[in-house]
């Protein structure tokens, strides 16, 4: 059985070892330090609460999403299509192992936008990258990307706020969740639900628009 939990100061120490000090999005220069990691999830931790989602199978790593609010995050203020908006919250990366990766990326960010629509977060951003047309969708989910499919993206709703060459900052109301899915969406995400046996029902915020 699979064991989908929240990503915070505890449970960060189960993810992969080059994510547990990791200050990319936390840091504008820096990219590990391990007293800036901890205390940047104790302050989010306090004022937002758990700050990601990850899935364990059998007790082995199988993803996590970290997200939050924007104004967490520094460097987003100098990526490409940059700084995202302030009343939104903001994906900034996923990390996957084992199998069908895109699943359970898919999986993921579903959790991840039902998650913060519980929290009545008017809108979640994400940075996405437009892939060229040879480039196989199971290259897009490698293990650990801050920049998601753009494709990927624009099929659970999201629209293109600004672009810069290649990079899009990408973002989603949350009230409109439902409808601006692209058809059948929903339906078929429940697959790797099931294929990754967890236990948890499709979260009720995205089976019932508000």
């Amino acid at each position: 059985m699979s064991e989908l939990r929240p990503l915070c100061a505890a449970t960060r120490r189960d993810a992969p070892e080059c994510c547990e000090h990791c200050v990319f999005w936390q840091h504008r220069s820096r990219v590990v330090d391990p007293d800036v990691k901890e205390r940047w999830a104790q302050g989010v931790e306090r004022s937002f609460g758990h700050w990601g989602r990850l899935i364990e199978e059998g007790g082995r790593f199988r993803g996590f999403i970290q997200f939050g609010p924007s104004g967490a995050f520094p460097r987003a203020r100098d990526l490409p299509a940059g700084p995202p908006s302030r009343d939104a919250a903001l994906i900034t990366c996923v990390f996957m192992a084992g199998d069908d990766l895109a699943g359970v990326c898919e999986h993921l960010v579903l959790e991840a936008l039902a998650d913060l629509k519980a929290r009545r977060v008017a809108a979640v951003e994400v940075f996405g990258l437009t892939f060229s047309d040879d480039v196989p969708r199971e290259a897009r989910f490698e293990e650990h990307h801050t920049l998601f499919d753009r494709a990927f993206l624009e099929r659970f709703g999201f629209r293109v706020v600004r672009s810069r060459g290649q990079v899009s900052l990408m973002r989603l109301s949350l009230g409109g969740l439902v409808p601006a899915m692209e058809p059948g969406l929903l339906a078929r995400l429940t697959q790797p639900l099931r294929s990754l046996s967890v236990s948890s029902p499709m979260p009720a915020a995205l089976r019932e628009p508000s």
